[in-house]
């Protein structure tokens, strides 16, 4: 008797610790789509669905790539075929090449998404929360529609005029710029101009045609349901924007309401060692140093024309630093000495290595942020899209160059080399930004894992919602009270033009009257 009763006394003190039965406290579970991205923007992916599981939610990540390695608490479900290195053509055959042939493949290739197998089957479980990657995947808010979960929008790039309507933040072009617009700050009345017609363009496009033919092309394959309101409406409803951007690093500074969570640098970690291999041939440079060339994983190495391949061959093979490059082949005819090539390199492990001395960057959103991370300067060679504008930012910041493909030849190259590395004030602006981005009263996957729990907390967090989202923009930017007081201002203004002109004429018709007498 006196051992059951000690046993009960167990059992009850288990059961009290554990909080079991109905209040027992759950891990919250989180559906994190983004079943059609490129391997960088995993790699963003990966740190928030990390930062969050590390805080004891259960997460179930969506994505077109495998595993590279299991995850405590992550569960990683592949939508084979989906990357977005499949549907890319050639990008240096323009620089928005790219961006067009995705916009055009959007609508097919996110309901060849949702309509997968793997997806559909995620309907038959229960989740608190859904977040949906902003890339080509507005019709996967059917499954929030059929869930009836709130939603968040993860973006992996920072803020864009596209992301700022969809969560109701007041976009400023006059200021921010246009995400295609290579130019320096303060912007030009030309530039301002762009800007604006830039912004606007893009939203008419994105909602007008691209998330509208989405929404077609869903409810004809029977994906979306016709009790679902459009995707347009429903891209709006949206609890939080999570982006990839540290807003301490803004430049300018902006404007972000209260449900804009930045979370950048969330996959960036100190380095660790490299490969043995690599290690020695790293450590054969000497006080040289070596040089890292990467145009990151959109980008396919070999699609460049021939004459730039020379050039970066024959200015590579004159330094006296070894230079490690991305590249997407075994091997080059015309390999010089000092070059080494990697199909996959460790990118975080070479960026916080001691002997390096520059980084050659296409300029991507994470590429940039990693540079900005470990503190290193660099030299930009933008293909497509963002990667211009990152660039341009970077020099008029002062820790880095561009030179543009066009532009591109054995003397401004070598220039260009030597000129980031032997500039000691370049090198100590990209330290600087890297305690700037490091200095932040919390780790990025604390904040994160923080509001995506806070919406769940609050049931979708509706009052953390912008009232921009409801507003036509001529509301947001009192363009309806301006105009009326503009043109109060000029009915009142003629009014007394009149009543002057009449009061001078008579007056001078009495003048006239008393002379002739």
């Amino acid at each position: 008797m006196q051992v059951a009763a000690a046993l009960g006394v167990v059992v009850a003190c288990v059961l009290v610790a554990t909080g079991s039965g109905e209040n027992a406290t759950q891990p919250n579970r989180i559906l994190f789509l983004a079943p059609i991205s490129s391997k960088s923007h995993k790699n963003f992916y990966i740190g928030l669905a990390e930062g969050l599981a590390d805080r004891g939610s259960q997460v179930t990540l969506v994505s077109p790539f495998r595993p590279s390695k299991i995850r405590e608490n992550v569960r990683e479900i592949l939508v084979p075929g989906m990357s977005l290195h499949n549907y890319i053509p050639n990008l240096f055959k323009g620089k928005t090449a790219g961006p067009m042939a995705l916009m055009s493949a959007a609508p097919t290739l996110c309901s060849e998404a949702l309509g997968k197998e793997e997806v559909q089957a995620l309907l038959k479980e229960e989740f608190d929360v859904v977040l949906i990657s902003m890339v080509i995947s507005h019709c996967f808010l059917s499954i929030v529609h059929k869930m009836q979960v709130p939603f968040i929008w993860v973006s992996p790039a920072g803020p864009l005029s596209v992301t700022d309507h969809m969560i109701g933040n007041p976009a400023f072009p006059s200021f921010t710029g246009f995400t295609l617009l290579e130019a320096k700050h303060p912007l030009s009345f030309t530039e301002r101009a762009i800007s604006a017609f830039g912004d606007t363009f893009s939203a008419v496009m994105m909602n007008n045609y691209i998330v509208s033919w989405m929404d077609d092309v869903c409810r004809s394959r029977g994906l979306c349901p016709d009790d679902m309101p459009s995707l347009v409406e429903m891209q709006f409803g949206a609890s939080l924007c999570i982006q990839n951007h540290v807003r301490t690093l803004d430049n300018p500074a902006r404007p972000l309401v209260p449900n804009v969570v930045s979370v950048g640098g969330i996959h960036c970690r100190p380095a660790q060692p490299l490969p043995q291999d690599l290690e020695e041939w790293v450590q054969g440079a000497g006080e040289d140093g070596f040089i890292f060339f990467s145009l990151g994983s959109a980008v396919v190495p070999s699609d460049m024309p021939e004459e730039y391949r020379q050039v970066l061959v024959k200015v590579f093979g004159s330094l006296k630093q070894r230079v490690l490059w991305k590249w997407d082949q075994e091997d080059m005819p015309d390999l010089p000495p000092n070059v080494r090539l990697g199909k996959w390199l460790p990118q975080q492990d070479i960026l916080g290595h001691a002997s390096l001395r520059l980084f050659m960057t296409h300029g991507g959103q994470l590429s940039t942020m990693e540079s900005t991370y470990h503190g290193i300067p660099v030299l930009g060679l933008p293909v497509m899209g963002d990667q211009h504008t990152n660039m341009v930012q970077v020099a008029r910041e002062g820790w880095g160059k561009v030179i543009f493909w066009d532009q591109l030849s054995e003397e401004v190259l070598t220039e260009g080399i030597r000129s980031v590395m032997d500039d000691q004030s370049m090198r100590q602006e990209a330290k600087r930004r890297s305690g700037v981005m490091k200095d932040q009263p919390q780790p990025a996957g604390e904040v994160a894992s923080y509001w995506v729990n806070y919406v769940i907390r609050h049931k979708g967090a509706p009052h953390l919602r912008s009232p921009v989202v409801a507003m036509a923009w001529y509301q947001v930017y009192n363009v309806d009270v301006w105009m009326t007081a503009a043109a109060v201002a000029i009915g009142i203004t003629y009014l007394l033009v009149k009543l002057l002109a009449v009061g001078c004429a008579r007056l001078c018709s009495s003048k006239g009257k008393r002379k002739r007498d």
